[in-house]
């Protein structure tokens, strides 16, 4: 369950007894037996293995009770419940608690607890997780290191990476997301982390924040929690993450790359592939040829290398692992489709990503250059202004077509078209964008697509790739939004 970096195999997760579950848990067994025992957690029916515990959790869409005899019937041995679960199958073991959710918190805390080991926290506005790529490979040259998968980065997919944790894990690297005020203390609460890394504060989910301070207060809950021994690794760049050095008792290590402890000298762009820079660290320097796109992703890599150094990695080893960086997919991806140039950023938006799309646009080659740009959600009363921003940004920009999709993008539209220079075209309509793209990609063309995950832009992409591998359906068959 947890994506696995180290010079050495790690083990399966931990055994856990349900009688000590139901004891962390101030929770009941109140079916089949006690001395049962599990290895491994999850709270999804599809992927239980046989041994698990399943966790019955209740959200707004589903009920995870619904789930439990499923669970049990695909070789979950014990169930977490709030209430008794009667069509369980027969020596089934079900331990009914207050919450589940908390009670899981209380499963990953233990494990946690029991396992010598040190925990890198990573949040931040953007970058969150390719810091936390970055990160796992760069640890993983020295350590037996876990890192967590996919989107397990809130209160339901914290605790699972430390409730699946493989025993003999020497560093695990998380990502702490944050959706609302609090969420960040309940992340660290689990995860208890000794390296803290805050990669920048912009303007993602203002819908919960009176500005940008307020959201650097709640991201800094971090560092404050960060043990007198452990290390904040902090942004020198950025002005509200410096200003964070003054909220915590552990050792602060700054990346930037104007100052701080860990920097980039002799930057080389190489256009379509990545960058070349000395890395110049407190503990030496060596040459990194990082293969990811845009400036971006060298304060990413340099903000990896702090987390490196604080946690003893050498430094010729930090540069090997930096080196051997991947672009993970629907982020700022550059690939060739057919005689085109694609850049694929569809994960999600804002407008401190936006611009790094741009600057990774600026360093291809080809024409013409079109944007595909779409909302940028949850930035509260600070969305139409940001909209307009980034619109005068795009237009600034050597685009030869503008495509804003979506009813937020209308501002982005206004504000490329008032400042002229482009030509601009504000959609609804997925399939009209497609319309558009047959008509103006031509070979030699260089396409970026960007938006917030809420619209699935990775549909238009993969319309895209289908069309110029010849896959004539496309046309037939439309997206269908819903």
């Amino acid at each position: 369950m947890t994506s696995l970096r180290g010079p050495e195999r790690l083990l399966a997760p931990a055994v856990l007894g349900v009688r000590d579950i139901a004891a962390l848990c101030g929770g009941t067994v109140t079916r089949g037996d006690p001395e049962a025992c599990v290895r491994g957690t999850t709270a999804d029916s599809r992927a239980v293995v046989p041994g698990m515990l399943f966790v019955a959790l209740r959200g707004q869409r589903t009920d995870g009770h619904r789930f439990a005899a499923e669970a049990c019937r695909r070789g979950a041995v014990a169930v977490l419940a709030s209430a008794d679960v009667p069509d369980v199958p027969s020596g089934a073991v079900v331990v009914v608690v207050p919450d589940t959710l908390r009670a899981l918190h209380c499963v990953a805390r233990a494990v946690r607890d029991r396992e010598a080991l040190r925990v890198v926290g990573v949040t931040g506005s953007v970058g969150k997780t390719s810091t936390k790529e970055l990160i796992a490979e760069v640890a993983g040259r020295s350590f037996r290191t876990a890192r967590s998968p996919r989107n397990w980065n809130n209160e339901i997919g914290i605790p699972l990476v430390f409730a699946n944790m493989p025993v003999g894990t020497e560093v695990a690297v998380v990502e702490l997301a944050m959706r609302g005020p609090g969420q960040i203390h309940e992340l660290v609460s689990v995860s208890r982390p000794e390296i803290g890394v805050v990669t920048n504060v912009g303007e993602s989910h203002l819908d919960f924040f009176d500005g940008p301070e307020a959201l650097a207060r709640e991201k800094g809950v971090l560092v404050e929690t960060l043990p007198p021994d452990g290390v904040a690794i902090l942004n020198a760049d950025d002005a509200l993450v410096f200003a964070m050095r003054r909220r915590t008792s552990a050792r602060v290590l700054t990346f930037g790359w104007r100052a701080g402890d860990v920097t980039a000298s002799e930057p080389r762009t190489l256009p379509g592939e990545g960058s070349a820079f000395r890395l110049r660290t407190p503990g030496g320097e060596a040459d990194v040829v990082l293969p990811l796109p845009g400036r971006h992703a060298v304060m990413n890599a340099l903000a990896a290398a702090a987390a490196g150094f604080a946690l003893g990695v050498p430094v010729p080893e930090i540069a090997a692992a930096l080196g051997a960086a991947r672009v993970l997919p629907m982020r700022l991806a550059v690939r060739r489709i057919g005689e085109i140039i694609l850049v694929d950023d569809t994960y999600n938006s804002s407008p401190r990503s936006v611009e790094a799309a741009l600057d990774v646009m600026d360093e291809l080659p080809g024409a013409p250059r079109i944007a595909v740009l779409g909302d940028m959600r949850e930035l509260g009363a600070a969305s139409r202004d940001a909209h307009r921003r980034v619109g005068r940004l795009a237009a600034g920009r050597r685009f030869d077509l503008v495509i804003a999709f979506g009813p937020l993008a209308a501002d982005l539209a206004g504000a490329a078209d008032e400042a002229g220079g482009v030509r601009v075209v504000h959609t609804l309509e997925p399939d009209e964008v497609l319309r558009i793209l047959r008509r103006e990609l031509r070979p030699g063309a260089v396409l970026l697509v960007k938006g917030s995950r809420a619209l699935e832009m990775e549909r238009i992409v993969t319309s895209i790739e289908d069309e110029r591998v010849g896959d004539s359906t496309v046309r037939e068959r439309g997206l269908a939004w819903t």
